[in-house]
Formats: C-alpha cells, structure tokens, sequence
C-alpha cells in the first residue's frame, strides 16, 4: 500500500469519527456560524480527496484537506495551550485539550507529509 493510500484511509477514518463528533458538538453547544461549517468543509475534502487517491488520482485535494485540518489544529492547540500557560479559565480542561489538540496536529502532519510523499510508477498494491 503506498503511503498516499495509507494517507486516504486515515482521512476516511478521520472523517468517520469527526464528523459525528462536530454535530455533537453543535447540539451542545452554539457556537459562531462560520466555525460551525469549516469543520464540515475539512470533512469534505478529505473524503473527497481520499476516494480520489483510492481511485488512482492525484493527492491534491487530500493533501489541502489535511492542511486545512493542521490550520484548524494549529490555531486550537495555540489558544488553548495560552489559556493554559497563563493560567486563565479550567486548567484541567485546558491541559486536556493542549494534550489532545497538540497530538492531532502532529498526526495531521504525518497524514500530509504521506499524502505528498511521490508516487512510483510501477507502485503495486
């Protein structure tokens, strides 16, 4: 299996469990309308661009898709890992959502570094 496939999977897998996981989170809490459908967006290009891999196209679209999904990480584990750092709102949840946040970003890397990682010709899977 190439390390794009193996890069497609994960992202269905992600999506899987995410997309789920987002509309809970709506259902429990309100939040600011754009942030409602980024996350549904980032869904959207990673099953899109992984059914695209799996079916022996190009990786862009998975690739942009787990670049949307490091920004949204990046951006998570540095405000909450602020909050924790400086010792405002619930520390325990906060050093939580640091640990959480911050290992999802780094899978995320690792899923895109495998979804742009070359191609052989003569591949066989």
């Amino acid at each position: 299996m190439t390390p794009q496939k193996i890069s497609a999977w994960m992202a269905i897998v992600g999506a899987i469990i995410g997309g789920p996981l987002k509309i809970l989170r709506i259902l429990r809490q309100d939040e600011w309308w754009p942030s409602r459908i980024i996350d549904f967006i980032a869904i959207g290009m990673l099953l899109v661009g992984a059914i695209l891999v799996l079916r022996g196209k190009s990786g862009r679209l998975l690739a942009a898709g787990w670049g949307f999904s490091i920004a949204m990480f990046y951006g998570s584990f540095f405000s909450h890992y602020q909050m924790w750092s400086t010792g405002r709102g619930d520390l325990a949840f906060e050093h939580t959502m640091v640990t959480w946040t911050g290992a999802f970003l780094l899978m995320d890397i690792v899923w895109l570094v495998l979804a742009l990682w070359p191609v052989k010709s003569n591949a066989v899977d």
